[in-house]
């Protein structure tokens, strides 16, 4: 009490002052804080919403084609051939890879018979050991747009059905039966009678002044 006493009026509004003013300094940065947070959920709940758009399938109606990589340097043609043939079935050619030397370099091409052959050999044998582990077999499908008929690359524009001669002629009787129909109709609304107009009072009454003078 003693330390309030011996302060100035001026020096007492001043210290109040300042502590007002650093409470409102720290009230304001709690606010800001808060919606801060608000909006860094606001934005993760909307980032939630937007789902990823699916990527399309591709077709694989056509893929016969596998490239093998990794196989030993010492196979022959007809010994690739024979393991692809009793393992998955369908082989229709084998195509080897040889350097300069003619030599094998471990890569061969298989072409299946069908498409669902070649994804057989790929989930089977991709990354297969060879020899106990020391090598791995690298298996790829390759999709050969060349493969895929040109019928089923082209979609025709669409055409009118031609109408046949019956069809034809059924047009045409529609069109008289359509046009006596609107004839009959013009007559009948031109035979009739035409409506008879209600006198006012005034006409009635000079009709019978008309009729007594005349008898």
């Amino acid at each position: 009490m003693s330390s309030i006493l011996d302060k100035s009026l001026d020096d007492i509004i001043s210290t109040r002052k300042s502590q007002r003013s650093q409470g409102k300094k720290k009230a304001v940065g709690k606010g800001t804080g808060k919606a801060q947070k608000k909006e860094t959920v606001s934005f993760k709940k909307a980032a939630k919403k937007v789902a990823p758009q699916p990527k399309p399938a591709l077709d694989l109606t056509y893929a016969t084609k596998v490239v093998a990589q990794g196989l030993p340097r010492d196979l022959k043609q007809d010994a690739i051939k024979e393991f692809f043939q009793s393992q998955i079935g369908g082989v229709s050619v084998v195509s080897m890879n040889y350097n300069e030397k003619g030599q094998f370099r471990g890569a061969a091409t298989i072409i299946f018979k069908s498409h669902k052959n070649a994804v057989k050999a790929v989930e089977k044998y991709n990354n297969a050991p060879i020899d106990g582990g020391s090598s791995k077999l690298k298996m790829e499908l390759v999709i050969d747009p060349t493969k895929k008929p040109l019928a089923a690359r082209i979609t025709a524009n669409k055409t009118e059905p031609v109408a046949t001669p019956q069809q034809k002629k059924q047009q045409v009787l529609k069109q008289k039966v359509q046009q006596k129909r609107q004839q009959l109709q013009k007559k009948a609304s031109n035979g009739k009678p035409k409506k008879q107009t209600k006198k006012t009072a005034e006409q009635l009454d000079q009709e019978m002044s008309d009729y007594f003078n005349n008898n």
